[in-house]
């Protein structure tokens, strides 16, 4: 969105559409390619259940197929498109705040940011409970773009200091939560100790034998098989009520305890990281194909190496976490620094893609995505919803753990055609254009005056 200065007032302005010649590219691109990684991640719950997470619960280890794509997924693309998209907020913000900023004076692009952030927790509800999708982002996003305002100029030793920090105390939490889980477990084998010998325990030794109990039950495989069978009969073939009743518990554990918990972490490092980008002209091409190789090797030979190595050590420990602790070489979780390095390496290569020129047809779809990400985010869980629940085709559980990136590829080649063929007509997506009115207490014209230019072009 930009702003026009009106000519009664210095300071009243006039809301008009972002024109195309003020876009970032680049940005668009990233934004594009972010909209699509997110669903690989995405389209394994949209069609599967959350209790098959586990490739034990449906004996998927065996099969070569499926185990090459967890590993994939849980391994190499977890967090880092999820981080791309982050890092692309983070930026956004920015960007929006110092268009305003330019344009008005005082408390006002405060205001605006955050009325644009309120409805954005709307979208993200609407998202959660409305099309039942409990992995959605935008509520958190909402609650943790909040605490960019400060930052938003802030320089780049503050930015990186802030992100070491952060990550630090994410590093510090996986060792409290390492140490809670070995009480836990010397606190439940004890008490099993005493119970053997027949010996009356207290009420606490019962609850921590209890407590050690019910872990060990919720990570076996035959119970998590039982469970995930249980949901898909539900969402394949249950009513909007009865699926909205068994899903909106993972949207309200997701948007409570886990984020509390930890999400809050995961989102401001690469908010900030966002920031710092593209401050420095990183994250829109400024800087060289030199820089941005080196860059993506660096990146890629951390967040790759780190991921590996967990994933090494996950299945050398057959998946207990007690061998697991003691075997992994270090005592606090890498899981953030895994992640700003894979994420570091995909923006590095798609940036090399940009600037080398050479690919601007492939980049063309990417592009007219990323323009209407926010559109095309909400549509994936309209479009899955559609697909896989009980309400639309029941597709749920159908289908394997490879067989998803069939559904991938559709909706993501679906979602591009659109995105070419409506800004065509439309200067926004449908949801964009609605968060923008919104914002502005406005409604925008959405209409195009003018055709588009034609596909292939990338500036």
């Amino acid at each position: 969105m930009d702003y026009q200065h009106s000519g009664s007032s210095p300071i009243e302005v006039v809301a008009v559409p972002l024109q195309e010649k003020d876009r970032i590219v680049a940005l668009d691109i990233l934004r594009g390619f972010a909209i699509c990684g997110i669903l690989i991640m995405n389209i394994q719950f949209f069609g599967r259940s959350f209790y098959s997470g586990d490739p034990r619960v449906f004996n998927e280890l065996s099969q070569p197929a499926n185990k090459l794509t967890w590993f994939l997924v849980d391994y190499v693309f977890e967090g880092s498109m999820r981080g791309l998209f982050s890092v692309l907020f983070g930026a956004g913000a920015v960007l929006f705040l110092s268009r305003l900023e330019q344009r008005m004076e005082g408390m006002k692009p405060a205001e605006i940011y955050v009325r644009r952030l309120i409805w954005l927790l709307v979208f993200g509800l609407i998202n959660g409970y409305v099309f039942i999708w409990p992995g959605d982002i935008l509520f958190h996003y909402a609650i943790v773009g909040l605490f960019l305002i400060p930052f938003r100029h802030a320089k780049p030793k503050l930015l990186i200091g802030l992100i070491v920090f952060f990550i630090a105390i994410t590093c510090l939490k996986s060792v409290l939560k390492k140490q809670e889980f070995l009480d836990m477990r010397q606190q439940g084998i004890s008490a099993q100790v005493l119970k053997d010998k027949n010996q009356k325990l207290s009420e606490e030794q019962e609850a921590a034998l209890d407590k050690w109990n019910g872990y060990n039950e919720e990570r076996k495989p035959v119970a998590n098989r039982k469970k995930a069978e249980k949901e898909i009969r539900e969402i394949s073939s249950g009513s909007y009520a009865k699926i909205w009743k068994n899903w909106t518990r993972w949207t309200v554990k997701l948007e409570t305890i886990k984020f509390h918990g930890g999400f809050f972490f995961d989102i401001i490092i690469f908010f900030l990281l966002g920031i710092f980008l593209y401050n420095s002209g990183i994250l829109t091409g400024q800087k060289s194909m030199a820089f941005y190789a080196i860059l993506m090797v660096v990146s890629y030979t951390i967040g790759l190496a780190l991921g590996y190595l967990d994933y090494a050590y996950v299945r050398s420990s057959n998946f207990d976490t007690y061998t697991y602790i003691l075997n992994y070489p270090l005592p606090f979780s890498l899981y953030q620094v895994h992640r700003v390095g894979t994420t570091l390496g995909h923006m590095s290569l798609i940036l090399l893609v940009y600037k080398s020129g050479m690919f601007n047809w492939l980049l063309y779809p990417f592009r007219r995505m990323g323009q209407m990400a926010f559109s095309n985010y909400l549509l994936q869980s309209i479009i899955c919803g559609a697909m896989f629940m009980g309400i639309g085709l029941g597709l749920f559980g159908k289908y394997q753990r490879y067989e998803m990136w069939y559904f991938w590829a559709g909706v993501c080649a679906f979602e591009m055609v659109l995105s070419i063929v409506w800004l065509q007509f439309f200067r926004f997506g449908p949801f964009e254009w609605l968060w923008r009115s919104l914002t502005y207490w406005k409604w925008l014209p959405l209409k195009r005056k003018h055709k588009f230019e034609p596909p292939g072009a990338t500036d």
